[in-house]
């Protein structure tokens, strides 16, 4: 109980202390053994069983229209879902996962049709973004605060896991930009591939969100 309370001081106290401070801690509270075994975990909730996680990379893949924006947004999205992970970790956060579940469900249907129809909530797809990485976020947490890992060495296992979803990402966001970037300027990419997934994206959002309800 007080290596957890120990560590779940840590994050003030990165704000309040220095560097030189901080590090032993950090060494303290680590475990090797601990951020592996998540990294893998956290790796595997994306590529090959995350597929309502995938469903909405893609999302934020088809709704870019080039690589900056592309960038950004998924910066927007990694940034909104790993405070929110700490979050859960670290305050005992709750929300029913019922709940978390219909929420991923239809951010992954809200991100399709904002891609399919961009004047609804253009201007406030930042915003967008960020609150459903939050949702995501709390669906991660659900995953993660399960764990053996997450009593024996909080952040050992958050790093860990947040590093293998980032991972995860980048791996699939690597394979899209490889496979389809080269296809961007032409004329028939927007009407027979990205409208299309975009569409396909949409629909599974909306099963998964009735599936859940």
């Amino acid at each position: 109980m007080l290596k957890s309370l120990h560590t779940g001081l840590l994050l003030p106290l990165l704000l309040l202390l220095g560097l030189q401070d901080v590090l032993p801690l950090l060494a303290s509270s680590f475990d090797l053994r601990t951020f592996a075994d998540e990294t893998l975990t956290g790796f595997r909730h994306i590529l090959p069983e995350g597929l309502d996680h995938m469903a909405f990379i893609l999302g934020l893949f088809f709704l870019s229209r080039e690589l900056p924006t592309l960038l950004l947004q998924t910066t927007l999205f990694t940034a909104a879902h790993s405070f929110v992970l700490g979050l859960v970790v670290f305050t005992g956060l709750h929300i029913p996962v019922h709940w978390v579940e219909l929420g991923v469900g239809l951010s992954i249907a809200l991100l399709g049709l904002e891609g399919l129809r961009p004047a609804l909530l253009q201007r406030w797809r930042p915003l967008m973004i960020l609150a459903f990485g939050g949702i995501h976020g709390l669906a991660f947490a659900h995953s993660l605060v399960q764990a053996e890992n997450i009593r024996r060495s909080p952040l050992s296992a958050l790093f860990g896991f947040n590093l293998g979803v980032e991972l995860g990402q980048l791996t699939l966001i690597l394979a899209l930009v490889l496979l389809f970037s080269p296809w961007w300027q032409r004329t028939w990419y927007h009407p027979r591939v990205r409208q299309p997934a975009l569409a396909l994206i949409t629909l599974s959002g909306l099963h998964w969100a009735w599936a859940r309800w």
